[in-house]
């Protein structure tokens, strides 16, 4: 066809498509699409600037208007006539710019976030590539860290929650008296039989047959002491010990007279022979021809029922003292 200037040509990204117009009948719709005698496919109708007679046609991928693409082919919405004019350009064909050449890539041709998780190799992200202190708990799985990832001498006692440490996280034999407050050990926290000799603080080395005796003044307040050895028991049969205060004897227990006949009475003993003598029940017996009694009542005093009494008199009775005679009963004052 006639091109006022000069004629359309294949540059860059655009291309002229072959005339078709020799195909056109007024019945057929759809033509093959080629440039240079080769087949092109538009992706979309949009990609095709097609005119017809002089005049532009619409694309329409919906094929209702003007044109549109299917594949390598073109279909009118109406059939051209014979005789009509056609051109059109390919627009939008991909250009190959090929592969960067090595090492012409840097971070001035990276648009910023253009790096994701999928353009990073396995295993490539090494610790010159980490910033100091970017790491945070966040960024750890639980459990990922075990006592390989710890510095010797680096947890401190701040890194250990209250009450963490029990009897399964402390070695063997690691206890020693520095670790135990003063006072902490009670009797509960000592086992039976756990204390002998050897602990306890005593002032002396003992000897066989001592015994421990508390002292003032000793460390520890304990001693051993010797027991003072009993005098000869040989031919001491019925015997008692006894002790001046400085050495220990057998005594002799004096024998009790005979206790046949001497029902009532007590063992007296005039400091060189006991005997037994009649317990005075009344030391103002009238055995001795008198009977003396108090001339003052200093205890209230109550007469036994349907009993007499007789006292002495003159009698005082004290203040707030009171003698009771219940009915039936007398007191007689001579």
């Amino acid at each position: 066809m006639a091109y006022i200037g000069n004629s359309p040509a294949n540059i860059g990204n655009y291309q002229i498509v072959d005339n078709i117009s020799t195909s056109f009948n007024g019945s057929l719709t759809s033509f093959a699409l080629a440039s240079g005698g080769t087949t092109i496919t538009p992706a979309k109708s949009g990609q095709l600037l097609v005119n017809i007679n002089g005049i532009t046609q619409q694309p329409d991928d919906t094929g209702t208007h003007g044109f549109k693409v299917s594949g390598s082919s073109i279909a009118f919405s109406s059939a051209p006539a014979s005789g009509d004019t056609f051109w059109a350009i390919f627009q939008g064909q991909q250009v190959d710019i090929g592969i960067p050449s090595n090492d012409t890539v840097d971070t001035s041709h990276l648009k910023d976030n253009a790096v994701t998780t999928g353009k990073i190799a396995q295993a490539t992200i090494l610790t010159e590539d980490i910033a100091n202190s970017q790491i945070t708990v966040d960024k750890m799985a639980v459990n990922s860290i075990d006592s390989n990832q710890y510095i010797d001498g680096s947890i401190d006692r701040e890194h250990l929650v209250a009450d963490i440490i029990d009897g399964t996280k402390i070695a063997d034999n690691a206890v020693d008296s520095d670790h135990l407050a003063a006072g902490s050990i009670d009797l509960e926290h000592m086992a039976s039989d756990s204390v002998d000799e050897d602990n306890l603080k005593i002032s002396n080395t003992p000897s066989n047959g001592q015994f421990l005796s508390a002292q003032n003044g000793v460390p520890g307040g304990l001693t051993w002491a010797a027991v003072d050895a009993l005098p000869s028991q040989g031919s001491q049969s019925g015997k008692y010990l006894t002790t001046n205060g400085s050495a220990a004897s057998w005594g002799t227990v004096d024998a009790l007279p005979a206790q046949s006949g001497n029902a009532g009475k007590f063992l007296t003993t005039d400091a060189t022979d006991a005997s037994w003598a009649t317990l005075n029940t009344d030391s103002n017996t009238t055995t001795k021809g008198l009977y003396e009694m108090a001339n003052t009542i200093a205890a209230n005093y109550v007469i036994g029922n349907n009993n007499n009494a007789m006292s002495a008199g003159p009698i005082t009775i004290n203040s707030n003292i009171s003698v009771t005679i219940p009915s039936g009963s007398t007191w007689v004052i001579a």
